[in-house]
């Protein structure tokens, strides 16, 4: 299960998710997302979907990440309940390679809730807290 602290935000809606690893928290990011659409524990793992993405900064990674998911719903249909990430830093770049699991989305048995249209740089944040832990901290335009 993952921990996600919601953020009170005036139009949107924002969220923290800590974890072990940079990637602990961009895969804790993914499910959010989709938990913020629908009811995930409710999403089969049926289909994989691949995602390579990078970017010169964590924050701009988390986005194109967290973006390239919520094309697959739009543009396919897609819904996913799991992720696994990779994450490399590369000549001052970074590089995700990563796959999302989930099925076509079924209204009657996932319950979408509140659609996601975009991902904001608004209070995005991808950093290691004191605690060693990591934290990312993202608000999706709704």
């Amino acid at each position: 299960m993952v921990a996600v602290e919601w953020v009170d935000h005036t139009a949107d809606v924002g969220f923290r998710v800590r974890g072990d690893s940079r990637e602990a928290v961009f895969e804790s990011a993914a499910h959010a997302l989709f938990s913020i659409m629908l009811d995930v524990a409710t999403v089969r793992v049926r289909t994989r979907h691949s995602v390579q993405v990078s970017a010169n900064r964590l924050e701009e990674l988390l986005v194109e990440w967290l973006s390239e998911l919520l094309a697959q719903k739009d543009l396919n249909g897609q819904v996913f309940s799991h992720f696994q990430v990779n994450i490399d830093e590369r000549d001052g770049s970074y590089r995700l390679i990563g796959d999302a699991w989930g099925e076509p989305l079924d209204r009657d048995r996932h319950q979408p809730k509140t659609e996601v249209k975009g991902v904001s740089y608004l209070g995005l944040r991808v950093g290691m807290e004191q605690s060693g832990l990591w934290i990312a901290q993202v608000v999706v335009d709704v």
